[in-house]
């Protein structure tokens, strides 16, 4: 058989030029497309579920094995966070009420100007560009680990990957979470529990991908990596929004 989308010649049920399923060289038809949709999401060997449950269980399975080369079993980073976002906009659209965006921190040191403006970009951010604010995080979120945990030896794209694959599952279990809390209470879920859910499944992930040394000492640097996270949050990236680009 001759490969459509290479042109390479090969006997059997995949390309090992381009990886392409014989499968894809028949027309185009709607079972087609709707095959290849399940295929990657709910394929128990290596799809969306299949890395989504290892992430909860065991996630330096998922994490290390795909940095380490075994990228056709796990979810790529990217597209799970696509589905992951997709999951989410969803949820969105059937369960959740009116968003608030995040409470108002004030700092004394500051004008009420800044401090106003700063306000108005966390609830721009939050609420109105919410998949650019989720992205410039994922970029930033990696640099204070790359310091602090340089001795592993992980470049900025590992752990790129690495917070890709948190980010996208912290939104789906707050997803899930949402199914439940918010028709019962008639209300979202506080940015407080969000945050503690968020913050919970991060430092979980993190000890169990940096496995090397003493949980004292690997506690310790996750959480300063996190501070410098939530300063960036709360300060550092609305602060230079509101100082170059006042809104009011």
């Amino acid at each position: 058989m001759i490969c459509k989308n290479c042109d390479y010649e090969f006997n059997g049920n995949y390309c090992p030029s381009c990886s392409q399923s014989t499968k894809a060289n028949s027309r185009l038809t709607f079972k087609n497309i709707i095959a290849d949709f399940f295929d990657t999401v709910f394929n128990l060997d290596r799809g969306f579920f299949f890395t989504f449950w290892n992430l909860l269980k065991q996630p330096e399975f998922i994490i290390q094995g795909f940095i380490n080369g075994k990228r056709k079993r796990f979810t790529n980073p990217v597209k799970y966070l696509i589905i992951a976002t997709a999951i989410q906009a969803l949820s969105e659209s059937i369960i959740m009420f009116e968003e608030q965006g995040i409470p108002f921190t004030s700092f004394s040191l500051l004008s009420n100007e800044l401090n106003q403006n700063m306000h108005l970009w966390n609830q721009t951010l939050t609420l109105d560009y919410p998949i650019l604010f989720g992205i410039i995080n994922l970029l930033v979120w990696p640099i204070p680990f790359y310091f602090i945990f340089k001795k592993f030896k992980h470049n900025i794209p590992e752990l790129i990957a690495v917070m890709i694959y948190i980010y996208g599952t912290v939104v789906i279990l707050i997803e899930v979470m949402a199914f439940i809390h918010n028709p019962l209470t008639g209300k979202n879920m506080s940015i407080e529990l969000v945050s503690f859910m968020a913050t919970v499944y991060m430092i979980y992930v993190l000890l169990k991908f940096y496995r090397r040394g003493s949980i004292s000492w690997r506690i310790p640097r996750i959480i300063i990596a996190m501070i410098f996270l939530f300063v960036f949050r709360m300060f550092i990236l609305p602060f230079s929004l509101a100082y170059f680009f006042p809104l009011n």
